[in-house]
């Protein structure tokens, strides 16, 4: 596992063009709806000001939060150029740059997949520092089920997207300090396998086949756990 200076000088880089080469694609897009798809089931009644999202990147959920924490300084330029009414924050996991118990809610995504167990549980830890008592993360991570079924290459930077998770590694990296509520399935059908004519045309289906059983198998899970205490 790389150093966090190292994931953060990537992001750096990338960050010009971000935005075109994640999610200016379809299937980019099947990713970003179903994770808006989430946030607005488990959002839903709370307020802007009470949100944080954290690795917020250039912004693409900020219309969920009014705070956006990222440690990369150029992504956060993009950020505040989409979204000038933010409080955006230049911090990183696992020692974020916000008060205590400042937040109902925070939203992270593509996030932990990055980081190895140890900073995951001591990123859990300063989420909850930094969330009221009874507040929620919403937080995604790969598959471990999914990753068994084939054989995924490691990444070239020996980091990115490298950790992945099954519910009883989220409760125990979670331990007593969170409750989780409930999982969502992303990404059941292998749509970077689907032509993109066609990809549109499961996104539906893909959304209520992670609501059921089978999104064991998605290849991520969004998780909604609550601050206990």
């Amino acid at each position: 596992m790389k150093t966090m200076t190292a994931i953060h000088d990537y992001y750096d880089r990338l960050a010009p063009d971000y935005d075109r080469d994640r999610f200016g694609n379809s299937y980019g897009r099947f990713v970003d709806a179903e994770e808006r798809g989430v946030l607005r089931d488990w959002l839903a009644g709370t307020a802007l000001a009470e949100v944080v999202d954290i690795g917020c990147g250039t912004g693409r959920l900020l219309d969920f939060a009014m705070t956006g924490v990222d440690a990369s300084a150029e992504m956060l330029k993009v950020a505040a150029g989409k979204f000038p009414d933010r409080r955006l924050v230049q911090s990183a996991l696992p020692s974020l740059d916000l008060s205590d118990a400042s937040f109902a809610a925070a939203t992270c995504f593509h996030v932990f997949m990055h980081l190895d167990e140890a900073l995951i549980v001591a990123s859990l830890a300063e989420i909850a520092r930094v969330l009221k008592p009874g507040g929620r993360l919403i937080v995604d991570i790969p598959s471990r089920h999914r990753r068994a079924l084939g054989r995924r290459k490691s990444s070239d930077t020996g980091w990115h997207g490298e950790t992945a998770a099954s519910r009883a590694d989220v409760v125990g990296w979670a331990g007593p300090a969170w409750r989780v509520r409930r999982r969502r399935g992303v990404l059941v059908f292998p749509i970077h396998r689907t032509p993109g004519r066609l990809r549109g045309l499961l996104s539906g289906a893909d959304s209520l086949i992670g609501r059921t059983p089978l999104a064991r198998w998605a290849s991520y899970h969004a998780y909604e756990l609550e601050r206990v205490g």
